[in-house]
């Protein structure tokens, strides 16, 4: 393991935010969690935090304790007998396996293409997108108690996935360090159907040239990447957490009620709940590219704040909490930030 100290944590974060962690470790291979995990630096450290991929993550202060980042990248097919088993370790990236995914006709999450983040938030996160979800296709989660130092495996009900949400983030929060999660898949055949419940994955189709009737994995892919980098801004190029917001879940009777004075509303069946747009919510609101001193939500989509002119973590938070209480004052409606705030 490779062991810094003061190290700047902006680069570590794709809202590059600022911030000074005191003890910093590289993990690049299971024998270094071992080694973190029986080092004096782990036993003494007032805190730990394990930042995987950091495309979600806001820093909201320096810290005297320990960030933990893990680099190790591996995967292995288990068995294939129509679904296939696919092994991989929480540090992959998870655009990289959708693509790998594709390229060898593997099939079932290619609607979660070119989403930034790990395999590792996959499972924490449950990440949801064009009408797909992680726990579609996750069959199961290996972690090691950071309690008992235990290796456990969670199977998919065992992780209490719910609407970008899991056990994770709640009961074993900062407990756990996820070491491989387990993606069952189809083999593509010619008569495999792809989710086409979006709008404009269709249009995206025929807008590409691609045979609607004979489209590849591969092609889809592509579609689903097209119209994410459409919507969403290039993290290369503008500092971002993406979609800030989760997409609020309320009562029916709630939405009967909203349904009287804003017809307009967009509205999903979720279970026995009702799931509302955040991006529209936002946009009636008046905040669809508006700005706040340094921070301003993004042109082609609401939902996503962007750090233009070196923003710091309290401009983030101010500006995001103007945006909670305006939709809050106007439709007695929360919405929680997906964006991890770190303090």
């Amino acid at each position: 393991m490779k062991l810094s100290e003061n190290v700047n944590l902006k680069k570590y974060n794709t809202f590059m935010l600022p911030s000074i962690a005191r003890y910093f470790v590289e993990i690049n291979s299971t024998e270094d969690i071992h080694e973190l995990l029986n080092s004096d630096i782990y036993k003494n450290a007032q805190k730990k935090y394990i930042l995987w991929e950091w495309s979600n993550t806001i820093f909201m202060q320096d810290f005297d304790w320990l960030i933990i980042k893990i680099n190790i990248k591996w995967k292995e097919i288990l068995k294939s007998d129509g679904e296939t088993l696919i092994k991989v370790w929480a540090g992959e990236i998870r655009y990289d396996l959708v693509s790998r995914c594709a390229e060898n006709d593997f099939v079932w999450m290619e609607n979660l293409a070119y989403i930034p983040s790990s395999v590792w938030a996959s499972a924490v996160q449950n990440i949801w997108a064009y009408w797909a979800e992680a726990k579609d296709v996750i069959y199961d989660v290996e972690w090691i108690d950071l309690a008992t130092w235990e290796t456990k495996i969670f199977k998919n009900l065992d992780c209490k996935f719910w609407y970008r949400d899991s056990i994770f983030k709640h009961e074993l929060k900062d407990n756990f360090l996820i070491t491989y999660v387990t993606y069952k898949l189809k083999e593509y055949s010619d008569n495999y159907q792809f989710n086409c419940e979006y709008a404009g994955i269709n249009e995206k189709i025929e807008e590409l040239w691609f045979n609607s009737n004979n489209i590849k994995p591969t092609e889809f892919v592509q579609v689903i990447t097209e119209i994410r980098k459409w919507k969403l801004p290039d993290w290369h190029e503008i500092w971002t957490a993406w979609s800030f917001f989760k997409n609020p879940v309320i009562p029916v009777e709630h939405r009967n009620s909203l349904h009287q004075e804003s017809p307009e509303l967009k509205w999903f069946e979720v279970e026995e709940w009702i799931k509302l747009s955040a991006w529209q919510l936002i946009d009636i609101c008046g905040f669809k590219w508006k700005w706040n001193w340094k921070v301003w939500t993004y042109k082609t989509h609401a939902l996503i704040l962007v750090n233009e002119w070196n923003a710091a973590w309290d401009d983030v938070v101010s500006f995001s909490k103007e945006i909670q209480d305006a939709i809050y004052d106007k439709f007695w409606v929360i919405i929680e930030p997906e964006a991890i705030f770190v303090k």
